[in-house]
């Protein structure tokens, strides 16, 4: 996309997003109600992970689920551009017990990974974050190939204090942080995309299917030996969220390979299993085969339909 045609279309997601919450959540209505009937973004891939998961019975319902979901974050995301900052942080309410777990984490000089996925509006977690606890904020992101809707998006995500630290440079970050002994940092971590590269995935069962998933959490987790929580992200109502930090592991070091990652996988389960529509199911999420001589590793902490 060229130049003139970023600028314009980012001021047109200004614009847009201008429009206060309740016209937006309307006008979210009206177009998932057309792709329910139509057909919607990667329609294919939706309908194809949920009856991986749900089986054919169940995907219609889901997918109308998901298609609302979806209309309402997207358009929501477009609100930050422009939405004042009072306005968003009203719409996400952070648990008391969460809150209190990462201060004490923080008193006690301890980094933490934070985990999370792409439930419900993860974008309006991100903005509100580093408000809401002490720890200094850090977010790993892949580089957008558009400049200009690449620095909109880390102006928009950044401006509260949340520092969006590309992959490439995540680890020297963090090496040059830890070294020049710098405040204790939460640093975010998405991990429900599917890897690159299968052959260094950790490949395991995830909602019942042969699953590869990135292993970058629990290895920062070992190497900077920080506590590990899981940021769960739900919707209370239209446009309304709230996060719960949960503990997945204080102490990593002696724990056997996997098995925070096993942990997390089974956080992110029972949420989906809970609101399986706020899922982000257009992501190709099983589109690679084990590769050969790898092994699937068995769940300790898995979550499924029957349990």
């Amino acid at each position: 996309m060229n130049t003139i045609k970023s600028r314009i279309l980012l001021r047109l997601m200004q614009v847009f997003g201008m429009q206060p919450w309740w016209m937006l959540h309307l006008e979210a209505s009206v177009i998932s109600g057309f792709m329910a009937i139509v057909g919607g973004y990667r329609k294919e891939i939706v309908l194809g992970n949920l009856k991986k998961v749900f089986g054919r019975e169940n995907i219609q319902s889901l997918s109308k689920g998901f298609y609302k979901n979806f209309c309402d974050i997207t358009l929501e995301s477009m609100k930050l551009f422009s939405a004042k900052d009072h306005s968003v942080y009203t719409r996400v309410e952070y648990s008391e017990e969460g809150v209190s777990l990462m201060n004490r984490l923080h008193k006690e000089g301890r980094h933490v990974i934070l985990v999370g996925a792409h439930m419900a509006n993860w974008e309006m977690y991100a903005m509100t974050l580093s408000g809401a606890i002490d720890h200094k904020t850090m977010a790993l992101y892949k580089r957008l190939s558009d400049p200009i809707m690449d620095d909109a998006m880390l102006k928009s995500r950044q401006r509260k204090g949340l520092k969006m630290i590309e992959i490439e440079e995540c680890k020297t970050w963090m090496d040059t942080h830890v070294k020049e002994g710098g405040e204790p940092v939460a640093v975010g971590f998405g991990f429900d995309q599917s890897p690159h590269d299968p052959k260094k995935a950790w490949w395991t069962t995830f909602l019942g299917l042969e699953t590869p998933v990135y292993f970058g959490a629990e290895k920062w987790a070992h190497t900077y030996d920080a506590a590990v929580v899981y940021g769960a992200v739900r919707r209370t109502g239209r446009g309304r969220y709230k996060v719960e930090f949960r503990l997945v592991e204080e102490n990593v070091k002696t724990l056997n390979k996997g098995h925070v990652i096993d942990k997390c996988l089974g956080e992110l389960e029972m949420e989906i299993l809970n609101a399986p529509s706020d899922w982000l199911w257009s992501h190709k999420r099983w589109k690679h085969q084990i590769p050969e001589g790898m092994k699937v590793q068995k769940r300790m902490f898995e979550r499924t339909l029957e349990s």
